[in-house]
């Protein structure tokens, strides 16, 4: 094949790779009401959902919202036929972050069987935001999919559950499996999640040791978009879903989640305006195949160790055991080693080959760093803009960019052979790299090293391996230059143009060699590059649909009450006279925790309050507390310092071990939060007698009337508030 040819054929099977990704990436066509009743439909999931939520309400927990929408729950898996019991408890997290909590538990009538596939979301929302794809897509799913199961029959029995406190601490799920004939009956479960309102449906979370999963998987899982990567990287993140209670707890399960808008996420604009059908469908086929597919089987079974896998342009998922892959990357590298001795390769122009990967690499991302802080100029900080398209592209056409640079200035010193075994024999080095630390991404390195490989062993001309090479590349790493910007936002973009210029070095080496191309290819991306700069410092980082995040809240600490945000604009500084720099605000966080500040007016709040109803002086000191707020607010929290801390409990519970990430809290400081409720009982157990200096805290949801200039100037300043939002809060310090 003549390389003009081949040039243009590779340019044409990138785009249709990305374009492909890109169609699919928008998930299936929603499925109308009168879809098959075997089927999943998103017109009747939304139905039922808006049913349920009745409208744009948050509805976190304590409130009546909250209450409204669980009874509501009730009736309509009533309705469809299912006898519903309310499990009601008090929980807490390792993090000493307690509620009581009301999980809906739906199962068909009188199947009491052991061994439950459990199907869960939850159905308390942020307070902030009324929670219409987070979580009330995920309970929409589990409807329709229980409407379509409840007249088919499984080896293991179906049980619903949606669970209570979610938002606060994964609580409804501990109170789940810290009842022992509830956890003794379920063998696995299906979570499914958000965090944003739109994109695909990613199965991104499974349980460990999941290689017999991961074979589930493969077989079962409709338009899939998923990879064992997700997995090792969320293990590896302070992220946690109700998933990652049940995993504690020894339960099998696999979790989805779309992330797509994530500026909607925990704010006022995840509203039903905003909700996605085709996202609803993609979540619906994805757990109604996978209920079917699990419930079929034994759900007890168990793996030695993990799988490696991972979707293939979302058609179909290719796996096998992690083993494999160590193996499987040194095969790679000999494979190479013996095709460059078989042409005769000489080693320095293999060690040039080498250097030009890493130059490569480097380049992309130091120039990517570049483009990131130009082209964000108008950002002001935004994690998320409004428009992140030029963005994005920009990312892209620097990793092109610099890949292409660097072959081509090369190219004449270690020639086509040279730039091809170096890159590939270092894609096979990173191959065995990750088969040993992150094991669950060394897919990405060992497919195109295999294919490099193959290749060179069949001697196939240079431009068919480059368009091969550069497929194969394309295929597996072109997902993550999509998906990384709704996960991780603006900062993440230098990775992604190191990304891009990683596949691309599996074509560059062959586009050095086409001389009618050089100077136009570089010119041509690199003005693409100044024109996506240009766009992204022309539109605006924010708008009514992608606002800033800005929380605001009263403060009255008995001193001198005040207002305090996290995120001071011009017209909300115009409304009050805030501080100009942020102040220290509360000792006992790490980092201390920092506002802007300004005075607020006496609101005569009575303060939460703290008694103390034992208080036994042997062999160290063991206190009963009773924290109480006087005015019954959903929120207190008593904060205190003692070193010798031993234990507590609250409300008789003790909290579950700390197994993954703590931080937070100041040494020697500790936290009990209650959400949901107005007073608590909190047992403390010191290994010494001694004093503890304390803090008691309640809170209520928004601003009291003072504040109502203070929310119209952020309204103004194009912003929204987000998780907790606004707070009226009271504050004591005492010594207990």
């Amino acid at each position: 094949m003549k390389r003009g040819g081949a040039s243009a054929l590779l340019f044409a099977l990138l785009a249709a790779i990305a374009g492909t990704l890109l169609v699919r990436m928008t998930g299936p066509t929603p499925l109308p009401e009168n879809a098959p009743a075997s089927s999943f439909s998103a017109a009747r999931a939304l139905r039922f959902e808006r049913e349920l939520l009745g409208g744009d309400v948050p509805h976190p927990v304590g409130t009546a919202a909250h209450d409204a929408i669980r009874d509501r729950l009730v009736e309509q898996f009533r309705a469809l036929g299912y006898d519903v019991t309310i499990q009601r408890s008090f929980a807490c997290s390792a993090w000493v972050t307690c509620s009581p909590i009301a999980n809906v538990i739906a199962r068909t009538p009188g199947d009491t069987r052991p061994n439950a596939l459990v199907v869960a979301a939850h159905y308390d929302s942020v307070p902030a935001g009324p929670g219409v794809s987070d979580d009330g897509v995920g309970i929409a799913t589990l409807l329709e999919t229980a409407r379509a199961l409840r007249n088919e029959h499984f080896r293991n029995p179906i049980v619903y559950l949606i669970t209570d406190a979610e938002e606060v601490a994964l609580l409804g799920a501990e109170g789940f499996v810290a009842d022992p004939g509830l956890l003794r009956n379920a063998a696995a479960v299906i979570n499914v999640e958000a965090r944003g309102t739109s994109g695909p449906s990613f199965l991104f979370e499974t349980s460990r040791h999941n290689a017999w999963i991961a074979r589930v998987i493969a077989h079962a899982l409709p338009r899939p978009a998923t990879s064992s990567l997700y997995y090792d990287i969320y293990e590896m993140l302070p992220n946690d879903t109700d998933l990652t209670v049940f995993k504690r707890a020894g339960l099998a399960g696999i979790g989805f989640a779309h992330i797509g808008r994530p500026a909607h996420y925990h704010s006022p604009l995840d509203n039903f305006a905003n909700v996605t059908p085709s996202t609803v469908q993609h979540h619906g086929d994805h757990v109604l195949a996978m209920a079917r597919a699990l419930a079929g089987i034994d759900l007890r079974q168990k793996s030695n160790g993990n799988a490696v896998w991972f979707d293939v342009l979302s058609l179909f998922v290719i796996s096998w055991p992690q083993q494999f892959s160590l193996a499987a990357a040194i095969i790679a590298m000999v494979l190479l080693l013996v095709a460059a001795f078989n042409l005769r390769t000489r080693p320095r122009a293999i060690t040039i080959g080498v250097l030009s990967f890493f130059v490569s690499l480097m380049a992309a991302f130091a120039v990517g760093v570049s483009v990131n802080w130009l082209a964000g100029l108008r950002a002001h900080g935004a994690i998320w803009v409004a428009h992140p398209g030029p963005m994005i592209a920009a990312a892209w056409l620097v990793g092109l960019l610099t890949a292409i640079t660097v072959a081509q200035q090369l190219a004449a010193h270690a020639g086509i052979n040279g730039l091809f075994f170096g890159q590939a024999l270092c894609w096979s080095a990173i191959a065995i790299a990750l088969a040993s630390v992150l094991p669950g991404g060394s897919y990405l390195a060992i497919v195109p090293a295999m294919a490099c490989a193959t290749c060179a062993l069949l001697r196939v001309n240079e431009g068919i391996a480059a368009i091969i090479c550069a497929a194969v590349a394309a295929i597996l790493v072109f997902p993550f230059g999509f998906a990384l910007y709704d996960a991780l936002g603006r900062p993440i973009l230098p990775v992604i143009a190191v990304l891009i210029a990683l596949a691309a070095t599996t074509f560059a080496p062959f586009l050095a060699a086409v001389a009618a191309l050089r100077r136009p290819l570089i010119a041509s991306i690199a003005a693409a590059i100044v024109a996506c700069v240009a766009m992204a410092l022309i539109v605006p980082a924010y708008e009514a649909n992608s606002p800033r995040h800005i929380n605001i809240e009263y403060v009255d600490d008995g001193v001198g009450p005040r207002w305090q945000t996290d995120v001071l604009r011009p017209e909300i500084a115009n409304a009050a006279h805030f501080t100009e720099v942020p102040q220290k605000t509360y000792e006992w966080t790490v980092p201390p925790s920092r506002a802007y500040l300004a005075a607020a007016p006496e609101l005569a709040i009575p303060p939460a309050e703290v008694q103390i109803v034992r208080d036994v002086r042997q062999s160290g000191r063991h206190l009963t507390l009773r924290i109480h707020s006087n005015r019954n607010a959903p929120r207190v929290s008593l904060i205190f310092h003692a070193p010798s801390f031993a234990a507590l409990r609250v409300n008789g519970i003790t909290p579950p071990p700390m197994t993954r990430f703590r931080g937070g809290l100041a040494p020697g400081w500790h936290r009990v939060a209650i959400r949901g409720a107005s007073e608590a009982t909190v047992d403390i157990d010191m290994t010494r007698d001694e004093p503890i200096d304390a803090v008691i805290i309640d809170g209520s949801y928004g601003l009291p009337f003072a504040g109502a200039a203070l929310a119209h100037a952020r309204d103004a300043s194009i912003a929204v508030a987000v998780n907790d939002g606004d707070l009226t809060t009271t504050l004591r310090r005492l010594k207990l």
